[in-house]
């Protein structure tokens, strides 16, 4: 009986659950995006939006708008040891669309925390976004984030 508390322990530990108590090397490396893109203030319908983030390496994944410029991204977790060192946490983060055969970026942050929705300082990250606005700095939530969208308050 005795050996096999260590063991339950471990499997815990390893066991992927949504609380890092339990997985300290689970990290989430872009929150949940939810978003709708105008150009010129009319909604952009069916563009591709591309979500980049790097970590470890570059990934990305695709989607598309709806009839009204909208689209959902869910949260993306990844795990990795190197959570257990003491070194900083940098995750690139940056969200594109294609208009007219070219990518064109409209938002782009460094995330520092790993827990979810800490890009916005706890807050759901659900934009508004004019692709004919000028990119802008923002440092209301810690890191400086480059952007042409406005969000919820």
């Amino acid at each position: 009986m005795r050996r096999s508390i260590p063991f339950v322990f471990l499997l815990i530990f390893l066991e992927a659950s949504a609380m890092s108590f339990f997985n300290p090397t689970k990290t989430c490396v872009f929150s949940a995006v939810k978003a709708q893109l105008t150009m010129n203030g009319e909604p952009l319908k069916n563009a591709t939006v591309i979500r980049r983030w790097e970590w470890q390496e570059l990934r990305e994944e695709k989607t598309q708008t709806d009839e009204n410029g909208f689209f959902e991204l869910p949260a993306v977790f990844e795990s990795s040891l190197s959570r257990m060192l003491p070194v900083e946490l940098v995750i690139a983060q940056g969200l594109y669309v294609v208009v007219d055969g070219e990518e064109k970026k409209f938002w782009s942050n460094s995330k520092r925390e790993p827990e979810e929705n800490v890009e916005f300082n706890g807050r759901p990250i659900s934009l508004v976004c004019e692709l004919t606005n000028e990119m802008r700095i923002n440092r209301d939530f810690g890191s400086r984030m480059n952007t042409l969208c406005t969000w919820e308050k």
